[in-house]
């Protein structure tokens, strides 16, 4: 935790040097999971795993060595995941001693069937996330979430107590208390990307330490909050997230899109939901908030109107003066309705729609379709 509390904020999370001090200080074992949002991280911690999220993209050479695996319609997030793997540069990966698996989507259930059998991991799988939110759906996965607690308990040969699933219940919703409170102190762009990245990786507790530390307790940035960003113009990114290691967050800044709201699920949305610690049973509370209130992106009935209607409000309460619908390649979840999206926000505010992989032969493109839509913004103000 040293590497983190004394990082400054203008630099990247270290997360090389975290992972290594948790292998050399914990005895937790490693559990990569492909980062999507409908698996209850609280079981997984309640386990005592150390949760890897395979959120570090790298360059498209990652991409086309998991395209030499996967098809090429699989998205480029998948496909890089899986070629960081075959390439063996984050050397935290190594670490990691078991997989867990979920039909979220193809790149998810695909991707990660390759890695267990190739790399000879173990796959935990959390086998079906329903995609209706009705409340059979919702007993449904109550009863998934029971099953693949099991699974990890009878892998990890302990019992998981629904005592310490709660525990972790409560710790994750102070965190995304904490992380509420980070849309009103002003910061934005890479400043606020990264604390929402360290929150994906961070235990909850590690994560209100580090915004405390950088921001709530701080009394020299507390001195200067009330003049942070005052004249620039507000721009929401929604769609899919921005990694770490992704160039295209360092080339928004560049460009002069300095991001004032994600509404990604590396984002925003990790703060947006709490799960009720008050309800008996606890595997009932957790598949009620995470399938309710996670996965907007999702192929679930009335999802895209639900989704317009939410950026409509945050459009609204933070004065935005521009979207930017962020879209990887072959995201079928992102590419349906993208239409009807830009129509509708469309009459509020401009939007630009990007889709991208993680080559960075487009940039000349892409530099002056952003450029100009940030004079649009201004022009606008």
């Amino acid at each position: 935790m040293e590497s983190i509390v004394s990082t400054p904020t203008d630099e990247p999370f270290p997360y090389k040097s975290y992972f290594l001090e948790k292998k050399d200080e914990d005895s937790k074992l490693f559990a990569g999971i492909l980062a999507h949002e409908m698996v209850p991280l609280e079981i997984l911690r309640a386990a005592g795993l150390q949760v890897v999220p395979l959120i570090f993209v790298g360059p498209e050479e990652y991409s086309a060595s998991g395209g030499a695996i996967m098809t090429h319609s699989t998205c480029s997030f998948a496909r890089n995941i899986v070629g960081a793997f075959i390439h063996g540069d984050i050397g935290f990966y190594k670490d990691i001693k078991y997989l867990i698996r979920t039909n979220y989507c193809n790149g998810d259930f695909i991707g990660m069937e390759y890695l267990c059998k190739e790399f000879h991991l173990p796959c935990i799988e959390l086998t079906a996330i329903p995609v209706k939110t009705q409340e059979y759906s919702i007993a449904f996965f109550r009863d998934q979430l029971v099953q693949f607690a099991q699974k990890l308990g009878n892998e990890l040969g302990i019992t998981i107590e629904e005592s310490e699933i709660s525990r972790q219940v409560a710790l994750h919703n102070t965190m995304r208390e904490a992380l509420r409170k980070l849309q009103g102190i002003g910061i934005r762009g890479m400043e606020l990307l990264q604390r929402y990245q360290e929150a994906a990786v961070l235990e909850p507790a590690e994560t209100c330490e580090r915004l405390d530390q950088l921001y709530f307790n701080n009394e020299e940035f507390l001195n200067r909050s009330k003049n942070l960003a005052k004249n620039e113009s507000n721009i929401l990114l929604t769609g899919d997230p921005l990694f770490v290691n992704d160039f295209f967050a360092t080339w928004l800044e560049e460009f002069g899109a300095s991001i004032s709201y994600y509404d990604t699920w590396i984002g925003a949305r990790m703060a947006e939901f709490t799960v009720d610690e008050q309800y008996p049973d606890v595997f009932h509370a957790l598949a009620r908030s995470y399938l309710l209130d996670q996965g907007l992106d999702r192929a679930v009935p009335g999802a895209l109107e639900k989704k317009i209607a939410k950026v409509e409000s945050i459009v609204a309460s933070n004065n935005i003066k521009g979207i930017i619908n962020h879209t990887l390649k072959f995201c079928d979840f992102l590419a349906i309705g993208r239409g009807r999206f830009k129509e509708k926000l469309g009459a509020l505010v401009p939007v630009l729609d990007i889709e991208r992989d993680y080559a960075q032969s487009g940039v000349g493109g892409i530099k002056t379709r952003i450029e100009a839509f940030i004079e649009l913004v201004k022009g606008g103000s």
